[in-house]
């Protein structure tokens, strides 16, 4: 446990973003915070070194007797602890900033959405959540770098098959460094089915493939379809997966591969087995993403691929013949 909360003291980028977040919205000598998931407590801390009135601390893991000590040593006056899960705090103190850090590697694996959600109960009318939004991007994995390191199973040799290993394996989502290289389809590229996202996204840029809005009631199960149509002959070898939150203010945490790294990195959905795709052919990509808390987190990925329509126009999938379709599923990949 000190070893994460190690890490993500280490990470400037995350640190500063939360810091001056807090900044643009505490009023010295008036806010009241409610820290959700406060860990070390390192940002109630910056939020009364900010001047704030009162900040509430929810932590519900053994970090709080830690907290309690850091907040002594560093002469906190102002910080009230309370041990228990946010959702399970009947009557609330009425905060004017409610912030919370738990955002996953994967972003919505620490149940995000459902606390945030019941988060709502501790806002002042008018108050400010942190984070405010959050999207989530996908961009096709084109370089075999990432599937190799994982598919050990098929260089065991001695005679023997690893199959039902390397299934289960490839059911998993990975944290993984991935770069533009990985993801950066070589020119001409491909290029988005334009009837679906935003015109002018590209393969390298990610799509975007759900977009949440934290002072609203959002829904866990999220899903979405997209799909590219290629221009070259290329192979796939799963999708990159990466977040964008806007925590208040214009003030933005990314961990885009194209940005600086942060400790969150990336996710990689790897494929079963590398897909060769041909020029003209189309990829359909299927995520679903189920993040109750009677589920914790399940991520299921469909990949259908279509055949090629007359030149590149871009023609939607239900005028296409399915060639190959993979669904793989998280459920698949525990042991």
């Amino acid at each position: 446990m000190i070893e994460f909360q190690r890490l993500l003291l280490d990470d400037t980028l995350r640190n500063n973003a939360f810091v001056n977040a807090l900044k643009a919205v505490v009023v010295p000598g008036k806010s009241v915070v409610a820290d959700i998931g406060s860990g070390t407590g390192f940002l109630s801390f910056a939020a009364e070194k900010m001047g704030a009135k009162e900040c509430h601390l929810y932590e519900v893991s053994e970090l709080l007797t830690l907290s309690k000590a850091l907040a002594k040593e560093n002469g906190m006056k102002h910080c009230q602890f309370f041990q228990a899960h946010s959702t399970d705090v009947k009557k609330p103190v009425k905060a004017d900033v409610v912030v919370s850090e738990i955002l996953g590697n994967y972003a919505l694996e620490e149940n995000i959405i459902e606390t945030l959600n019941d988060a709502q109960r501790f806002l002042k009318p008018g108050g400010t959540i942190i984070p405010e939004s959050l999207t989530q991007f996908v961009a096709p994995v084109t370089s075999s770098r990432l599937y190799d390191e994982l598919n050990v199973w098929d260089r065991v040799g001695h005679g023997m098959t690893f199959d039902a290993a390397k299934e289960i394996c490839m059911n998993n989502m990975y944290v993984k460094e991935i770069t533009m290289k990985d993801i950066q389809a070589p020119s001409p590229g491909v290029y988005p089915e334009p009837s679906r996202g935003t015109a002018g996204e590209g393969w390298g840029e990610g799509r975007k493939w759900d977009a949440i809005d934290f002072r609203k009631k959002n829904d866990s199960v999220r899903t979405k379809t997209i799909e590219w149509i290629m221009t070259k002959d290329m192979t796939l070898y799963g999708y990159a997966l990466w977040w964008e939150s806007v925590l208040t203010k214009k003030i933005t945490l990314s961990t885009s591969p194209s940005e600086p790294m942060t400790h969150w990195k990336q996710i990689y959905l790897p494929l079963l087995d590398p897909l060769p795709v041909k020029k003209g052919q189309m990829i359909q990509l299927t995520i679903t993403s189920d993040s109750r808390y009677e589920v914790k987190i399940n991520v299921t990925w469909e990949t259908t691929i279509f055949d090629a329509a007359a030149g590149l126009r871009p023609t939607r999938a239900r005028q296409r013949r399915a060639l190959k379709n993979i669904r793989q599923d998280m459920t698949k990949g525990f042991l």
